[in-house]
């Protein structure tokens, strides 16, 4: 990360000051910008009670069943008039959620030996000479380099904008290029359940987005900062030391300022059978035990 950004990142800290002096807010930023972002996890929240019978199946149906139902209403869109209508409008963003969430399955799952990109070069002959092409690329690994597999083009129309003509790919034409090539080589992933990695049956702040993801990575991290002094049962024996409850209040506090979406104002965060909530106040510690903060 440039420095100039990182040093940007440390002085937006806002209500994160109150951190240990030698955590680097940038290596958090980092951490959470690999999370799916609101753009993914607010179309998750809403599919529960959606009137849209493809956004409902976007919670917990398979890949294959969600295709089904947009490659239905796609087709129904197709024999009407182009428009922008909110129906068609809406069918693409689903179709965009559907190839996103499998995109990420891939990665998962196929472990680099199969990969979908898309990228842009530059246009041949003389009347494409200065315009731009899309590709939507399948590769794999053979031996001891990539193999390309199948490759889609996607040219462009021209439009003007302020005063200039700029290349305009149609989302429609992408997402079916993308949809095609995904219905060809990742068909072994349309039997698995749209968004389950990252969502849940539980509140948002329950998702295995924010506990199985967001605060293992935070405290990973943080850990080292905060120190816990040792204490006695009955001052017999040692017990082993638990993690300070500063440490748990500044991963809620973390979370409710970067990923409001999912953990909110009055959200609760669960790890590892323990809860940390807003409203809880501070957590005392049982008898004997003083939990101290410091920066090493």
């Amino acid at each position: 990360m440039p420095a100039d950004l990182a040093t940007g990142i440390e002085d937006r800290r806002g209500a994160i000051a109150p951190l240990p002096s030698n955590v680097h807010y940038a290596c958090i930023k980092r951490f959470l910008l690999e999370l799916p972002s609101p753009m993914t996890t607010l179309p998750l929240m809403a599919a529960p009670t959606a009137h849209d019978a493809a956004w409902r199946a976007l919670a917990g149906k398979t890949f294959r069943t969600v295709d089904r139902l947009l490659r239905q209403r796609e087709a129904a869109l197709a024999q009407r008039p182009i428009d922008e209508s909110e129906a068609r409008r809406t069918v693409t963003a689903l179709r965009g959620q559907w190839i996103h969430h499998l995109l990420a399955e891939l990665l998962w799952h196929a472990t680099g030996r199969l990969w979908v990109a898309t990228r842009l070069t530059r246009g041949r002959g003389p009347k494409l000479s200065m315009r731009s092409v899309a590709h939507v690329e399948v590769w794999t690994v053979k031996g001891k380099g990539p193999r390309l597999l199948e490759r889609r083009t996607i040219a462009p129309t021209v439009k003007h904008w302020a005063g200039d003509s700029v290349d305009h790919f149609d989302l429609d034409a992408v997402h079916l290029a993308l949809a095609e090539v995904l219905r060809t080589y990742a068909r072994d992933l349309f039997g698995r359940r749209c968004g389950t990695r990252w969502r849940s049956r539980r509140r948002p702040a329950g998702w295995p987005l924010v506990t199985r993801y967001a605060i293992p990575w935070l405290y990973d991290y943080l850990r080292p900062f905060y120190v816990v002094r040792p204490y006695r049962h009955r001052r017999q024996q040692a017990s082993a030391k638990n993690y300070p409850a500063t440490l748990r209040r500044d991963i809620r506090d973390i979370l409710r300022f970067e990923r409001p979406d999912l953990v909110g104002s009055h959200g609760r965060a669960h790890h590892g059978g323990d809860s940390v909530s807003p409203q809880d106040g501070p957590t005392e510690p049982p008898h004997g035990r003083e939990t101290v903060r410091s920066t090493p």
